[in-house]
């Protein structure tokens, strides 16, 4: 069934029962400006006890001396149910029949308000309980915002009608860890509001599909030794879309402050007159560790996180942080290390690091593939092998004890 969404004006409704299901009824009606008549044999249901119902048997002969837009039958009588169809088009209203698509002209969907938003799921009548569930998850991500806020929307559109945008903005994303649902509501509202994405190549898919339709999406990827674009080709693209009026996204994996090139691309933006917005995101360094069952701070064996990257500008191995591993009293968390892992064990040898000390690959983090390998730095090689980038690398004591609580996806033990 394709579905026309429209926005009625107030309308004479007339429901027919005042039972469970016709309450269900009359509280939609009742959350809009309709005017509604009740009409039912008895009141089965609470909710009727202080409204105004008329207790009659319903007859077809009411509907010569009644005005109404809209009748809803929530009786249960087939027999009424298909006389109310006949004669529906002859009294000029649209009928629902509860629970009977068939002799249905609409269908009420699950809906929740927040002054002007107004939000409606359906399933045709399907499963009503179904369209529930997902009213209740969208409602989860829309926060509630108060009346002045919908007014200050109305002003605005108001605004721009009368004088279009002049000025774009570039916004710099962290769209975290690749699932839509750890996105932070920031990231989610400023999302609706892209013209042109430049998306990194870690940004999950369910993330590019809330971009608006009309967006310009262009695959900003980078892996080790293939880039889609060049920094200075990025931050150009970026500069050229906001100088013409657009809304620039630039979407980053993780963090755009680890290792994300944010400070680089927000100075040549501020140098070169474009306004910019930073948007923190939840870095794999962290959502890693906690959802391979490993706490990097741990009273009695971590005291702090160090951060660091075993990849540097050209695909330069870094291993200056190799030496502070000897009686370290932090955890060490390596991005960038998979590809490294053999560089890493040969100058951890050549530092006298202590190849016993506890290590762990996390791979795919937060995907249905997630694979955490836990072993020693010793076993780097080998565990890499294991798993597939990207990946984490967590070094140190903490890791003792991450068999004692919960993860998600596989682990696998040395």
């Amino acid at each position: 069934m394709n579905v026309l969404q429209i926005a009625l004006t107030p309308k004479k409704v007339l429901l027919i029962g005042a039972g469970k299901a016709a309450a269900l009824k009359a509280r939609n009606v009742l959350q809009s400006d309709c005017s509604l008549t009740i009409i039912a044999e008895a009141i089965r249901d609470d909710f009727f006890l202080d409204k105004n119902v008329k207790i009659a048997k319903f007859d077809l002969a009411f509907l010569q001396n009644m005005v109404f837009d809209i009748a809803i039958d929530a009786t249960g009588d087939d027999r009424l149910s298909k006389e109310l169809f006949s004669h529906r088009k002859k009294y000029g209203f649209l009928l629902n029949c509860v629970d009977k698509p068939e002799f249905c002209d609409f269908y009420f969907g699950a809906a929740f308000k927040n002054y002007d938003l107004s939000v409606n799921v359906s399933t045709g009548g399907a499963s009503p309980k179904y369209a529930q569930k997902i009213r209740d998850l969208i409602q989860k991500i829309i926060p509630i915002r108060s009346r002045e806020f919908y007014e200050t929307l109305k002003s605005n559109r108001k605004n721009n009608e009368k004088q279009a945008q002049k000025t774009g903005k570039v916004f710099l994303i962290g769209c975290g860890t690749g699932k839509a649902e750890n996105l932070t509501l920031r990231a989610l509202q400023t999302l609706s509001l892209i013209d042109v994405a430049l998306i990194d190549n870690l940004v999950g898919e369910e993330i590019v599909k809330l971009l608006p339709n009309e967006c310009i999406k262009i695959d900003a990827g980078k892996q080790k030794g293939r880039h889609n674009l060049s920094q200075d080709e990025i931050n150009n693209k970026a500069l050229e879309y906001v100088k013409m009026g657009l809304n620039v996204g630039r979407l980053k994996g993780g963090d755009p402050s680890i290792f994300g090139r944010l400070f680089e691309e927000a100075e040549f933006l501020h140098r070169n007159g474009a306004e910019c917005e930073t948007i923190s995101g939840v870095t794999s360094a962290f959502a890693g560790c906690i959802s391979g069952g490993i706490t990097p701070t741990l009273r009695g064996f971590s005291t702090g996180v160090l951060i660091v990257s075993a990849h540097l500008k050209e695909a330069l191995f870094n291993d200056e942080w190799v030496k502070k591993l000897n009686h370290c009293p932090y955890t060490t968390i390596v991005l960038m290390a998979h590809s490294f892992a053999a560089k890493i064990v040969q100058s951890a040898k050549e530092q006298g690091i202590d190849l016993s000390l506890n290590a762990a690959f996390i791979s795919k983090i937060d995907s249905a593939d997630q694979t955490t390998i836990v072993g020693t730095l010793g076993d780097l090689e080998k565990m890499a092998k294991m798993c597939e980038k990207p990946a984490i690398l967590v070094i140190g004591k903490a890791l003792s004890q991450a068999a004692k609580i919960p993860h998600i996806g596989k682990r696998i033990f040395l």
